[in-house]
């Protein structure tokens, strides 16, 4: 069997028509195909005619298309194991389904297919996640048929082309068949809900990235292992690029540094992957970069861009060889060494002077260097189009380059395809390109150099995304001078590009004001009526998402989304809406949430973490049970989950003990003592599992680098230390048991030596924001060291708590996610926290202007916000990653306090425990 006939851009002749996007993937232009459901013939109709009379099941949801094998010969299908991945082009994927459907027939298997050819065309464009590109179909065969049938797919589709599938490896090289060991089954979208554990209990991580990893107990059917080469030879591209470094992974191509073994120059290799990214009228990542080859040449000479070497072909890939302009990217430098400093005056009046290097990191001359090398590159007819801080190098002697040049416009010809809050905001499919568009992704790249942030994205109106960027940048510059660099930003984000070019022309020292007149946004001042109207709003949009939740019978493949967990699912919407019921319609809307969660398929399949977990359902279920008399019966009896292994609050031992024993305090309080007899031993077990973890332990250490991401993860609440002496301090304070409380006390105290440690760093103009974040930052540490301080009357923990607050308070103006997990609302709640431990209502303030920050940083009105999810580009209802946390927040904020999300204070039993 042979592939179709050539298309453009095979030859050497095509032009890129698509772009490069960067996370988060909504926003990205989405082109519409004629060969998607509801056209003639859309792929679920073919599979069902392909299905008839057969006993297997068709499942649709808005990405795939599920084939489920007959029941009950689906149990003999295991939870994780050797997958298959099948690779095709988006226009070829109704007749690869033609060719495989019959194989997939005659074995035990299920399978999954994209949805259509626009739904593969996105995957394929690596925007929802690299790890996707290539899998139009993933089948999941039991393990002593997965050679046979890897071999028989292989030969069906010898010929057929696809993009590779970075995560795997492929049977042959002539056929598009690829495989990997992963998890079958997955019941969230966090990483413990795809551990897989081995025969011999080892555990080992099951997401896909673009490297191919397999377990340590699994076997490749397809090839004996191979003993590395301690003397591998350096790669060559071309016989002549010996690559010495990578610098970035796409799935579109990598990008490497490497050295010119004919001229001993130091050059950039870029990569563009055959099939990748590929439209509907067939031209891939390697048109794009024949057009990037096109553009550069034009700049030939033009001092601040690469210059080219080379462009070659090195197998079905391509290869464009420049100049190397140094060694990191202006993203990499605000991430690396903080925000730049906001000193940009405009020059002297009459002097045009644009320098030409970045000198003390300070952003006029940032400004002046990109706007000169901006004047060269239109002056040649070129319209960047894709400027943005990761396109931005910075030499080693101070100076600025642009590159990547893929989708710039060369004499008006500019390919599809745009960043979303860069070039986007400006760029319209079809209409001309022209050198104002580069100056609006100046200043977003200006904004970014300054903040820290990308610009806000979630509104569908580009006018509200620009006014809350700006609003944004008010927060981090709140006393800016006029003539400064907020004002520049402002200007050059000007939705007219007439305004936008007078702004520069201010700007090289012209008289003419960018924004004359013109009040700049700010953050709003959040009163008591707009916090009622916010959560009456929110309690509306949170009651409305759980009517879809959890989202019916969902298939055992795939990364579920809003599903039935606590940390983005259905426990946690319902959960906070029990604080709500006094609102129309919300007790209806918590029953059917409750009876529908309760009655979940998926339900059995959850281990008994708390976040991630049956616990967090189960005390979800309880607590609707209590207040509005629903679901009691489908709580699941202690112990018929098993036990997660790990010791953090999120997926394992400290999170499900701490879940078990919030139940077995509402069991002891309504009577029920023979239930909470058996919860409370069940989590007496998660506290000898983590008492018996602490021998060994290795004792972290804060992070030498303010800048890392991890922050203080190892002392966190989600992952860390926190978490885990907040159960053995609760169940301890219940208990009486002199092992936890032993542990927890010894646990406190070393919180309190190493919280001061990671202060100083969270105080650093570098720090990552994380270090604000309640999953891995001080907002978590902070709320057990208030809480703890409190019970114990231990000013020294109180104390550190409250100053964990205030940190966070001053790194809030540079955290993006509005969440609870890793943003804003996390930070806010602990101020909250600081509040009701001081009595201070400064604390209260801060708050407030926390929540102001998150207004900036959602779509919508002020009074009907779109809150953004962790995408930052969407929305969504989940407790831990979108609005059911941020309404935990407005209403704890409303009433100066209050419970969290789930309240651990019931008083501990009257009859006395004993301990040996």
């Amino acid at each position: 069997m042979t592939a179709g006939p050539a298309r453009a851009g095979e030859d050497g002749s095509g032009t890129a028509v698509t772009g490069e996007v960067s996370a988060p993937p909504p926003g990205v232009v989405h082109r519409t195909d004629p060969r998607e459901p509801g056209s003639e013939h859309p792929l679920g109709e073919q599979l069902g005619r392909l299905l008839a009379d057969c006993e297997r099941r068709l499942v649709a949801d808005e990405q795939w298309l599920y084939l489920f094998a007959p029941r009950p010969r689906a149990s003999e299908l295991p939870g994780h194991g050797w997958k298959l991945h099948i690779s095709a082009r988006p226009e070829d994927l109704s007749q690869v389904a033609h060719l495989i459907v019959p194989a997939l027939l005659r074995y035990v298997c299920d399978a999954k297919f994209a949805r259509g050819a626009a739904v593969l065309g996105l995957m394929n464009s690596g925007a929802l996640d690299a790890a996707l590109v290539g899998k139009a179909v993933t089948v999941y065969p039991r393990p002593q048929d997965v050679t046979a049938l890897g071999g028989e797919l292989a030969d069906l589709l010898a010929g057929w082309r696809g993009p590779r599938v970075l995560s795997d490896r492929q049977i042959r090289s002539d056929a598009p068949v690829y495989y990997r060991y992963g998890p079958f089954r997955a019941t969230g979208t966090d990483d413990a809900a795809l551990v897989m554990t081995g025969p011999d209990g080892a555990r080992f991580r099951g997401r896909a990235g673009t490297r191919y990893h397999q377990p340590p107990w699994a076997a490749d059917p397809f090839r004996a292992a191979v003993t590395p080469s301690a003397s591998r030879p350096a790669r060559l591209i071309g016989g002549r690029y010996r690559l010495t470094s990578g610098i970035a992974r796409s799935p579109h191509g990598d990008v490497y540094r490497a050295v010119d073994t004919a001229s001993g120059e130091r050059v950039i290799v870029k990569q563009a992957r055959a099939y990748a990214g590929e439209g509907p009228d067939g031209i891939d990542a390697r048109g794009r970069l024949r057009h990037e080859n096109a553009v550069l040449r034009a700049l030939a000479g033009v001092e601040g861009v690469p210059q080219v070497r080379d462009h070659l072909r090195h197998g079905d890939d391509e290869y464009l060889i420049t100049t190397d302009c140094g060694p990191g990217d202006l993203r990499r430098d605000v991430l690396g060494h903080g925000p730049y400093a906001p000193g940009a005056e405009p020059a002297p009046a009459g002097t045009g002077a644009v320098g030409a290097t970045v000198n003390n990191r300070e952003i006029g001359a940032l400004a002046r260097r990109l706007l000169a090398v901006l004047d060269a590159v239109h002056a040649r007819g070129v319209v960047v189009g894709d400027l943005k801080p990761s396109n931005v190098v910075l030499g080693e002697d101070d100076t600025a380059y642009l590159v990547d040049f893929g989708v710039s416009a060369l004499h008006g010809d500019r390919p599809a395809g745009a960043t979303p809050g860069y070039s986007m905001p400006v760029y319209r499919a079809g209409e001309p390109p022209g050198p104002a568009d580069d100056l609006y992704a100046l200043g977003a790249t200006l904004y970014f150099a300054l903040t820290g942030m990308d610009p806000v994205l979630v509104d569908r109106d580009d006018a509200v995304n620009r006014d809350r960027t700006l609003a944004c940048l008010a927060a981090v510059l709140p006393d800016a001078p006029h003539g400064s660099a907020r004002e520049l930003v402002a200007g050059l984000l000007d939705p007219d590009p007439v305004r936008r070019a007078a702004c520069v022309r201010w700007w090289r020292g012209h008289p003419a004001p960018p924004v004359a007149g013109r009040r700049l946004p700010s953050p709003p001042r959040v009163t008591r009526r707009l916090l009622d109207d916010l959560i009456a709003h929110t309690v509306t949009t949170c009651a409305t998402a759980a009517a879809e939740l959890p989202a019916g019978p969902q298939p055992p493949h795939g990364q579920l989304h809003f599903g039935l967990t606590l940390y983005d699912g259905a426990a946690g919407v319902g959960l906070e809406l029990l604080h709500h019921l006094e609102h129309p319609g919300v007790p209806q809307t918590v029953a059917d949430l409750a009876h529908r969660t309760a009655s979940h398929t998926a339900l059995p399949t959850l281990t008994a973490a708390l976040y991630t977990g049956r616990t967090g359902v189960d005390l979800f279920l309880d607590t609707a049970a209590e207040l509005i008399g629903t679901a009691e019966e489908f709580v699941a009896p202690p112990g018929s989950h098993p036990h997660d292994d790990t010791g953090d609050q999120i997926g394992g031992a400290a999170g499900a003990g701490s879940g078990l024993l919030a139940l077995a305090r509402r069991a002891y309080a309504a009577g029920r003592d023979e239930e909470a007899d058996a919860r409370l031993a069940a989590a007496g077990e998660c506290v000898r599992t983590l008492l018996a973890m602490e021998d060994g332990r290795e004792r972290p250490e804060p992070q030498r680098s303010a800048a890392a991401s991890e922050a203080a993860f190892p002392f966190g609440f989600a992952h860390g230390r926190a978490g885990v002496v907040h159960f053995l301090y609760a169940y301890h304070r219940f208990t009486g048991d002199p092992a936890a409380g032993a542990a927890a006390r010894s646990g406190l105290d070393e919180l309190a030596v190493h919280t001061p440690r990671l202060l100083a760093l969270a105080a650093r103009p570098e720090a990552h924001r994380r270090y604000g974040s309640w999953c891995r930052g001080l907002a978590g540490i902070g709320a057990l060291l208030i809480e703890a301080g409190g019970h114990e009357g231990d000013s020294r923990l109180t104390d550190l708590g409250v100053r964990c607050a205030w940190a966070c308070r001053d790194l809030a103006p540079r955290m993006s996610p509005v969440s609870q997990c890793c943003g804003l609302a996390g930070v806010g709640e602990l101020l909250i926290d600081a509040e009701a431990a001081t009595g201070d209502g400064q604390p209260h303030r801060a708050a407030e202007d926390v929540a102001g920050l998150i207004l900036s940083r959602s779509g919508g009105t002020l009074r009907r916000p779109v809150f953004p999810d962790n995408t930052l580009a969407a929305s969504g209802p989940g407790w831990a990653t979108g609005s059911a946390g941020v309404l935990s927040f407005l209403r704890r904020l409303r009433d100066h306090g209050g419970p969290r999300l789930w309240s651990d204070s019931t008083p501990a039993p009257a009859r006395p425990l004993s301990y040996p």
